[in-house]
């Protein structure tokens, strides 16, 4: 009978303590701001680890195109600016996507796999890319192009494809705001996603593509279809050397923004770049200037 009784007031004493955990812990904060300093500490203690498992100096495909002085910090393991957790959120809404759309063309039984893992020892690169597809594309009676192997990301000795380069596609997701969906290119996407699948081309043996954009505010869509460009990738590969150069000597790049810019004011270096100043001193002088220019 005791330990029938005593059971509930272990559980009240568990609860109690739980609970004091959390307000030590989360304070006066509501609801939404508690998830929101929570990802934001989570992401920050990410970045910690990538420093102490040795994870800096590698180059990510998703750089290529960005502002090289940041690339550069990045590859030397700067600090960043804490990323807010809301805007951690909506990175998880394009993981979201991405996700999403590899479900969607394995059930269509256009897919291959949702991704390959994309590495170069000499250009230091580590990353994945996101969908191989077969080429819907393909003209009719179009003969065979050399063939290329392509393995699993998770076992290095599992191939997902072995056949006429031609006969596949790689396929990048990206999921971007409605005012930037309507400031797309007509004819081709933006150059640092064009940039991107050029480099993929280089590290896969894949020749064709397709930029697959989602207004994550309206879910509309659209895409380009990217063809191999040997002088692209030259530009991208002596690109991203360079970056390295610069890493390797412990050196920047010069600014390509002043604080004004938006490529600047969302940057997680700009405070390392530019005088230091709060998100709501940058916008009042964003404004300002706005005002003046007007």
């Amino acid at each position: 009978m005791s330990t029938i009784q005593d059971t509930p007031q272990q559980d009240s004493v568990v609860a109690v303590s739980k609970i004091q955990e959390i307000k030590n812990r989360y304070g006066d904060l509501d609801i939404v701001s508690m998830v929101h300093q929570f990802l934001t500490s989570e992401n920050t203690e990410s970045q910690k680890q990538r420093v102490d498992q040795g994870r800096l100096g590698k180059f990510y495909p998703s750089s290529v195109g960005r502002c090289k002085r940041a690339v550069v910090y990045q590859l030397l393991g700067y600090p960043t600016k804490a990323i807010p957790g809301q805007n951690l959120l909506v990175m998880e809404n394009g993981t979201g996507f991405h996700n999403r759309m590899e479900d969607i063309f394995e059930k269509m039984g256009i897919l291959i796999a949702p991704e390959l893992s994309l590495k170069d020892e000499d250009l230091r690169i580590s990353g994945r890319s996101d969908a191989i597809i077969w080429n819907y594309l393909l003209p009719e009676g179009e003969e065979d192009g050399e063939e290329i192997v392509l393995y699993d990301p998770k076992d290095k000795d599992k191939e997902v494809y072995r056949g006429p380069v031609n006969h596949i596609l790689i396929v990048e997701f990206k999921s971007i705001k409605n005012k930037n969906y309507g400031k797309l290119p007509k004819t081709k996407p933006k150059k640092e996603h064009e940039m991107q699948l050029q480099l993929y081309f280089y590290l896969t043996g894949i020749r064709r593509g397709i930029v697959y954009y989602e207004n994550k505010d309206t879910q509309e869509s659209k895409f380009y279809i990217v063809e191999y460009n040997q002088q692209l990738v030259d530009q991208v590969i002596s690109d991203i050397k360079e970056v390295l150069d610069y890493a390797d000597r412990r050196e920047l790049p010069e600014k390509e923004g002043n604080a004004l810019d938006i490529m600047c004011r969302y940057c997680d270096f700009r405070n390392l770049c530019h005088t230091p100043i709060s998100d709501e001193e940058w916008l009042e002088i964003y404004l300002k200037d706005e005002e003046e220019a007007a």
